[in-house]
């Protein structure tokens, strides 16, 4: 990865993160999780958008001449397809399962889909939302680092404030474009301006919705 001279890459990022904009957000959000992961020290996945790619892993893994079971052993997904799924992630098992195995690090991957459902009521949604913030923080206070993909969805009327308020949570916001020539722009717009430009010595690699 070539980086702008304004800012190093952080090694260790703390505090909730989160990355936004081009869909290729999914592949940069998988890959700050897995820089993360420790033998003992799982990676959580939080899958709302259906975009974990157990093969994209592997082929990541092979490239970088690791066994795909090294990596894929370190991590433990949990797919959620409604709202209520992940509210029900959020408000019990999310935190006992941290516990149980150790894990230092959760990628919340499409975390506002669910929400974005035109099928979930407003007033529903919006109840559920706002259990996300102080879980984020609180994850955060325990020294957990909570990876926030949101890619881009239409965005039902009542919902806009949803990525404003993760956005006031977070404590790193990075926004993803990606250009024809597949090239990657990762630009830092807190807590300092900064930018990276994705040149991938492996090849392009890119998360993929299964539907």
């Amino acid at each position: 990865m070539a980086i702008a001279p304004q800012l190093p890459l952080p090694i260790e990022i703390a505090g909730p993160v989160l990355f936004s904009g081009d869909e290729t957000s999914l592949t940069v959000g998988l890959l700050a999780g897995l820089r993360a992961v420790r033998s003992g020290q799982p990676l959580f996945v939080v899958d709302g958008a259906n975009a974990f790619d157990p093969f994209l892993v592997a082929t990541l893994a092979r490239k970088s001449g690791i066994a795909p079971k090294t990596i894929l052993d370190e991590i433990r997904i949990s797919r959620v397809f409604t709202c209520h799924q992940l509210e029900a992630l959020l408000c019990g098992r999310l935190q006992s399962s941290l516990r149980q195995f150790g894990g230092r690090a959760v990628l919340f991957s499409g975390l506002l889909d669910p929400l974005l459902d035109e099928e979930v009521p407003l007033k529903e949604a919006i109840r559920i939302f706002d259990y996300i913030p102080p879980i984020l923080n609180a994850l955060a206070a325990e020294g957990v680092m909570a990876l926030c993909v949101c890619p881009p969805l239409a965005v039902p009327q009542g919902r806009e404030r949803f990525l404003a308020a993760l956005s006031a949570a977070a404590a790193w916001i990075f926004q993803v474009t990606r250009s024809h020539e597949d090239v990657v722009q990762i630009a830092c717009v807190k807590p300092h301006p900064a930018k990276w430009t994705w040149e991938s010595e492996i090849g392009m690699l890119t998360a993929r919705r299964w539907w």
